[in-house]
């Protein structure tokens, strides 16, 4: 019986030319694990310049299934976490009196007013958020994205034998990671800072709850001068006016916990954060509490376990 409750999924998240897969499997109700993982490289970064390009989504395929060939893994189902550069996140207040094709319509004309093109162009969710603090208006978390991304997906997808089942965004795939791995209360006011080569993305979780992102774009000039001093010099700052401007507390001592993942994370960068404040700041370990084999050990003490957040976020979104 066990067996036959046993379920898997590929995680995969894409970050600039940076490819990482999980091989995630839930025994149980409550159990779930990490059985393989793996690491490469594509040969063009995943930006918005490849989808002009109708040889791309093949390329993309090759690599896809050269690290997958070689890493051997059992399940061909995919949940591809969706770089948040590509991705609009908004918080949108809705009447609370509203439901159904109501709330829709009021959606899609909030869409408009901050759109570039027409609305039948995207793929557009929401969820009601459950940090509210507008009395009668529910705050809604919405997320849009252009179709014709999803459909470079599906079109990379068709071109291997893997089955692309569902599409995450990073910073929810993140956030799932570090709620599976730590605890924290209610009241909590969490930062999580993805540290990649482009960009620096913050997403600050108020208890179990998503509240607001915001990042820091950067040209590759410009983050690849940039000194892990200066690096932690323009975190504080951004993490500062993040605090202010949302009434957050008076500095980033008054949150409870920041934790840091992705590319661009050394150690440099979290010594000079955590030497500058009296606060917990760490790296974001997404195998804190996932039971990992001997061989996916050995694979993930060879690297550093906070790139994983999101692959390992995406997998937990496609295996629910």
């Amino acid at each position: 019986m066990a067996q036959e409750a046993r379920t898997g999924i590929l995680g995969v998240s894409l970050v600039d030319d940076q490819l990482r897969v999980v091989e995630g499997v839930r025994e149980s109700a409550n159990e779930f694990q990490v059985t393989k993982l793996a690491q490469g490289r594509i040969r063009q970064p995943f930006d918005f310049d490849v989808f002009a390009d109708k040889n791309m989504p093949r390329r993309f395929a090759e690599d896809i299934t050269r690290l997958c060939e070689a890493q051997n893994f059992d399940y061909t189902d995919v949940a591809f976490s969706l770089d948040s550069k590509m991705v609009l996140v908004k918080k949108v207040a809705v009447d609370h009196d509203l439901g159904g094709e109501q709330v829709w319509d009021h959606i899609g004309w909030e869409v408009r007013q901050f759109a570039i093109s027409p609305v039948d162009d995207y793929v557009i969710d929401f969820e009601e958020m459950a940090v509210n603090s507008n009395g009668p208006l529910d705050n809604m978390l919405v997320v849009v994205v252009r179709k014709k991304i999803i459909q470079f997906l599906k079109q990379i997808f068709r071109h291997t034998d893997l089955n692309l089942k569902v599409v995450d965004v990073d910073i929810f795939s993140a956030q799932r990671a570090l709620q599976l791995n730590y605890d924290y209360s209610d009241t909590d006011k969490i930062c999580l800072v993805n540290v990649e080569e482009s960009k620096v993305h913050f997403t600050i979780l108020k208890g179990m709850s998503f509240f607001l992102t915001q990042d820091i774009p950067f040209s590759q000039t410009r983050r690849s001068a940039k000194s892990p001093e200066s690096m932690a010099r323009s975190i504080s700052k951004e993490l500062r006016r993040i605090i202010l401007d949302h009434q957050l507390g008076k500095g980033v001592d008054d949150l409870n916990e920041v934790f840091l993942y992705g590319e661009g994370v050394d150690d440099s960068l979290v010594d000079g954060l955590q030497n500058s404040y009296d606060v917990r700041i760490d790296r974001a370990n997404p195998f804190r509490k996932v039971k990992l084999p001997e061989n996916a050990k050995k694979d993930v003490g060879q690297t550093r376990s906070e790139r994983y957040m999101i692959s390992v976020g995406a997998a937990l979104r496609g295996i629910q």
